[in-house]
C-alpha cells in the first residue's frame, strides 16, 4: 500500500514536493487555503519581476537618450506609465504561470483540496474548505510548506492597516510620488530600485548599519553607491520613535529627531511564519515567529511531519524551499537525502544585480580559514564596456590550497552566472580547474575569468 501524505501550502516548497512524491508512488493531496502557487508566485518573486522589468525597461530608455536625434524622445517621462497598465501585465504573468501550475496537477492526477489544514492530531488534518466544510484526513507522513507573511516591527505594527507591504503594495489604488520603504534587505532594494526608476521618490530605512545584511562588504558597498547615484537616500543605524500615519502623506520621527514624510511607507523588513491557528500544539509541535525546527533531513521533532522553505527558517529562498521539499518526499519514501545550505545561490534582482554562494571573506574568517580573494572590476570587460554595464565586479574567495569557498557577483547578470560558481563551491574546483574553462568572448562571464589571473 501506497503511503498517504498531505502537503500543506501550494508555494514552491509544496508544489515540488507533491509532484516528487507523486513520481516516487505514493497517494499524495496538496492543500492550499489560498492562491495556488503560493507567496511566490502570487505576492512575491514573480509579481516584483515583472515590476522590476517595467522599471528597467523605463531606465534603459533613460539610457538611449544620448543616442537619440535632437529633439527625439524628448517628451517622454516616466509620468507617461500608466500604474493600472502596469498592474494589469503583473496580474496576467501571475494568471498564465498559475494556469499552468493548475494544468500540470491535472496531468500528474495530484489531488488539490482547497481549504486551511489543521492539525487535530500527530496523524491527521482537519481540513475547513471555502465554504465552511470540513473534512478529515489521516496520514503517513505530512509536509508542512505553510510559507510566511509580512512582518511588522515595532512601532510600525500599530499602523499595519494605513500602511503597505511587500504582499499588498501591488494592488495600490494609484501610484503614489514618494514611497518610504522600511528596510534595506532583498525586498527592500527591489521595490526601491523599481519605484526609484519610473519616478518615485525613494527613501529607505534600515535600522542595521548597512543595508543587505551578511553580505560582502564590498557588495553592500557597490549596490548603495549605485542606488544613491539614482536619487534613492538611506538613513542607516536609524530607530523609528514615532509615526503619524493620518493625512496624504504619513510621517515616521527617528530617534536623532529627523522626520521623514512620504504618500506611502512600504513596510518590507522581514517575515514571519505562517503557522498561526495550525494546530501545531495538537501534532506536538512546538514553534515560534521564525518557524519549526527541522534537521538537516527536513523532519521535525515528530516523526513522520516534515517542515520546508520559509517555515523551518534555515534559508528565506524560494528555490531552497524547492530543494527541500524534494529532499522530504525523497525521505518520506524511504530515501536519506540532506539539505546543504553552503550552496545556496542568494539573489538581489534589484540593478546592480546581485549574486552569491559559499563564504565571503568575513564568513571564512570567523571560520578560522586562511583565505585569499580575487576580483576583476566590469569596466576591464569587453562587453560589459559594449552595453555600458560597467557597474560592479566579480570576486571569488579561496582557501588555503586554492578551493573555491564562495563567490559574490555584482552588476551584469549576477543571478544567471552565480550558478557557475555554486557549482565550483559544490565539487571543491580549484582556481586552476576553473581556468581550464573557455570563456566565450565577448561576455560578462570574462569577469569570472580575469578574477581567477589576479
Amino acid at each position: 500500500m501506497s503511503k498517504k501524505v498531505i502537503v500543506i501550502g501550494s508555494g514552491p516548497g509544496g508544489y515540488p514536493a507533491a509532484l516528487r512524491l507523486k513520481e516516487l508512488g505514493a497517494d499524495v493531496s496538496i492543500v492550499e487555503a489560498w492562491d495556488f502557487g503560493g507567496t511566490c508566485l502570487n505576492r512575491g518573486c514573480i509579481p516584483s519581476k515583472a515590476f522590476l522589468d517595467t522599471g528597467h525597461r523605463a531606465h534603459a530608455f533613460e539610457g538611449l537618450r544620448g543616442l537619440l536625434k535632437d529633439g527625439s524622445g524628448a517628451n517622454f517621462s516616466t509620468d507617461m506609465l500608466d500604474w493600472e497598465k502596469i498592474k494589469a501585465r503583473r496580474a496576467g504573468v501571475i494568471a498564465k504561470l498559475r494556469s499552468s501550475l493548475e494544468k500540470l496537477f491535472q496531468a500528474r492526477r495530484i489531488e488539490v483540496i482547497r481549504g486551511k489544514a489543521v492539525f487535530s492530531g500527530p496523524n491527521e488534518v482537519t481540513i475547513t474548505g471555502p465554504q465552511g466544510e470540513t473534512q478529515k484526513r489521516a496520514f503517513d507522513a505530512a509536509i508542512l510548506a505553510a510559507g510566511t507573511r509580512p512582518s511588522f516591527p515595532p512601532p510600525f505594527r500599530d499602523y499595519q492597516a494605513e500602511l503597505t507591504d511587500s504582499d499588498r503594495v501591488f494592488d495600490l489604488p494609484r501610484l503614489p510620488k514618494s514611497v518610504l520603504i522600511v528596510g534595506g534587505g532583498v525586498i527592500g532594494l527591489e521595490f526601491a530600485c523599481f519605484f526609484n526608476a519610473i519616478g518615485v521618490k525613494v527613501e529607505v530605512l534600515e535600522l542595521l548599519p548597512d543595508i543587505l545584511a551578511g553580505e560582502d562588504p564590498q557588495v553592500t558597498r557597490a549596490v548603495r553607491s549605485s542606488f544613491e547615484k539614482r536619487g534613492v537616500k538611506f538613513h542607516l543605524g536609524k530607530k523609528t520613535v514615532k509615526i503619524e500615519a493620518a493625512g496624504e502623506l504619513k510621517t515616521v520621527e527617528l530617534e536623532d529627531g529627523t522626520k521623514l514624510q512620504a504618500e506611502e511607507i512600504l513596510v518590507g523588513a522581514g517575515r514571519a511564519a505562517n503557522l498561526e491557528g495550525m494546530g501545531l500544539e495538537a501534532a506536538g509541535l512546538a514553534w515560534d515567529r521564525r518557524g519549526v525546527k527541522v534537521n538537516d533531513r527536513m523532519l521535525t521533532a515528530v516523526p513522520g511531519i516534515y517542515a520546508v522553505g520559509d517555515v523551518n527558517g534555515i534559508s528565506l529562498l524560494a528555490h531552497s524551499a524547492s530543494r527541500q521539499g524534494e529532499i522530504a518526499a525523497d525521505n518520506i519514501m524511504g530515501g536519506d537525502r540532506a539539505f546543504d545550505d553552503t550552496i545556496v545561490p542568494k539573489c538581489v534582482y534589484a540593478w546592480p544585480e546581485v549574486g552569491s554562494v559559499g563564504l565571503n571573506k568575513a564568513q571564512a574568517e570567523a571560520k578560522g580559514l586562511v583565505v585569499k580573494t580575487a576580483r576583476a572590476f566590469y569596466l576591464g570587460i569587453g562587453k560589459a564596456v559594449a552595453t555600458d554595464e560597467t557597474e560592479g565586479f566579480a570576486q571569488l574567495v579561496f582557501g588555503e590550497d586554492d578551493t573555491v569557498l564562495g563567490a559574490q557577483l555584482v552588476g551584469g547578470p549576477a543571478t544567471e552566472l552565480i550558478h557557475v560558481l555554486a557549482l565550483a563551491v559544490k565539487l571543491k574546483l580549484k582556481k586552476g580547474d576553473l581556468r581550464e574553462l573557455i570563456y566565450a568572448h565577448p561576455t560578462m562571464a570574462e569577469a569570472i575569468h580575469e578574477a581567477l589571473h589576479k
